[in-house]
């Protein structure tokens, strides 16, 4: 399985991932929201295939909460 490509954060920095997650649509900005199970197994498999960068907000509901 492929992993998300890193980019070497300035000169000395660590390796991140050269792309985010949106946690905007696991919440209910769209509509009815999935169980915190299915949602944490979303952030588990982000996790896996290698993201460390996580963009969340107040306004996108209980994703700041959820993701810890």
């Amino acid at each position: 399985m492929a992993k998300v490509p890193t980019r070497q954060l300035g000169k000395n920095g660590p390796q991140v991932s050269a792309l985010g997650f949106g946690a905007m649509g696991l919440s209910a900005f769209y509509g009815k929201t999935a169980s915190d199970e299915e949602r944490f197994k979303v952030f588990d498999r982000s996790i896996e295939l290698g993201c460390t960068f996580f963009d969340t907000a107040d306004l996108y509901g209980d994703s700041e909460e959820l993701l810890g």
